[in-house]
């Protein structure tokens, strides 16, 4: 079959077709095929009717599809884990914490699945250094729930309490819901004694009353485990 302007064939593997994006004020140029592949979205968006050849979106530089709201950072780092996972380069290994979380981002944003998988298991890594902090704002923002559980257990157990600016990050609703959890109340016990005299016969009472003051968290607070406690309060 001969589908070409000069009436030759093209190779149903080895043709590749590109696409033209503008993101900020810069133009990429990639192959449509490694994005449909990969993305739902885009392989949703790439079957869609087309117009006018010389003025279809994405057929050339004139005519880019422009990515309103993504940052050319964030794309950038999308398309280098791509193409990581393509060619199996060091698996993305080249790739460091930030651009990590700009594919995470994204993949999630656009349906990435097999990306956004490989992006939760970089950031997972210890070396990435993600404080409790660090993963429970990104688990909310990109829904990844198996980071929400272990990142509010470790902060209800941590001695310092949430911060401000750390309740700004996760939200203050959260950072309330996380209070309630770490608030500790102690049932105290006072022991006391009552001598009276009547005449030359002096009568002793003995009682003790028990009663709820807020106490200062301890070194035991942390070895708690408050997983029901925060399963209720944040219904995981």
């Amino acid at each position: 079959m001969f589908d070409s302007p000069g009436g030759y064939s093209k190779h149903p593997e080895f043709y590749t077709h590109t696409v033209t994006f503008l993101v900020e004020d810069c133009l990429f140029r990639i192959t449509k095929e490694l994005l449909e592949a990969e993305s739902n979205v885009f392989s949703d968006m790439f079957l869609l009717p087309q117009g006018d050849p010389e003025t279809v979106e994405g057929k050339s530089d004139t005519y880019p599809v422009v990515l309103q709201g993504t940052s050319k950072k964030d794309f950038e780092s999308l398309l280098r884990a791509l193409m990581c996972r393509q060619h199996g380069a060091n698996r993305g290994s080249d790739l460091d914490r930030d651009q990590w979380i700009s594919v995470l981002k994204l993949s999630t944003m656009w349906d990435f699945h097999g990306l956004r998988n490989a992006a939760i298991q970089h950031l997972d890594a210890p070396f990435q250094s993600l404080n409790p902090v660090d993963k429970l704002e990104l688990a909310l923002q990109y829904d990844v729930r198996e980071w929400l559980l272990p990142a509010l257990l470790t902060l209800a157990q941590r001695s310092a309490p949430i911060s401000v600016e750390e309740g700004r990050r996760i939200g203050f609703e959260n950072a309330l819901k996380l209070a309630s959890v770490r608030e500790k109340l102690q049932l105290r016990t006072i022991e006391e004694t009552i001598r009276r005299r009547s005449g030359d016969v002096i009568r002793i009472h003995e009682y003790t009353t028990r009663y709820l003051v807020l106490g200062d968290r301890d070194k035991e607070a942390e070895k708690l485990d408050y997983t029901p406690f925060i399963c209720k309060v944040f219904d995981l």
